[in-house]
């Protein structure tokens, strides 16, 4: 089965994709995500603003996760990647979409406590199909890891990066 490769109106999808705000400095997503809606009169309710963290903090935590990817990629390629983006189409969504110098990367991002498992790259190479992408990589970015047995599955187009590769961003 092939399937078109075009994006669709937000009013015609099943499921809801939330627009992102991008920037420069991610202190001003957290201000105005979970300090400035409880700001009134010089004052912050610090009680609503921890709930609010409690129950959507792993938002904020999880994009930012997906930036510092995009930026891994960038320094694993010795690249400037210009096009750069989460990718949605009526069957699936991604959260990395690379293109540069002719390559595709199709990434996904897992802020997880938990290993990625053999079971979850065959998912996505699943997804990849039923969206028809083509692609030259699949890069896999976790917080916690990957199981052995992923470990083992290891292939030339397939890059794992786990939490300690972060480092390099900050010794770049």
């Amino acid at each position: 089965r092939v399937y078109p490769k075009q994006k669709i109106k937000k009013e015609y999808r099943d499921y809801e994709i939330e627009n992102k705000i991008i920037f420069k400095k991610p202190i001003y997503r957290f201000w105005f995500g979970f300090i400035e809606p409880y700001y009134k009169n010089g004052k912050i309710d610090t009680q609503r603003v921890f709930e609010e963290y409690r129950k959507n903090g792993h938002k904020l935590l999880s994009f930012t996760f997906e930036e510092l990817s995009i930026e891994l990629l960038k320094l694993y390629f010795h690249h400037n990647i210009p096009s750069c983006h989460s990718y949605w189409d009526y069957f699936n969504e991604f959260d990395i979409y690379c293109e540069f110098n002719g390559k595709k990367i199709i990434g996904e991002c897992k802020y997880k406590n938990r290993f990625i498992t053999k079971k979850e790259i065959i998912k996505l190479y699943k997804k990849v199909e039923v969206s028809n992408l083509e692609y030259d990589y699949i890069a896999l970015f976790s917080k916690s890891g990957f199981s052995s047995e992923l470990k083992k599955e290891r292939r030339d187009n397939l890059l794992l990066f786990s939490l300690q590769d972060y480092k390099s961003l900050i010794t770049k």
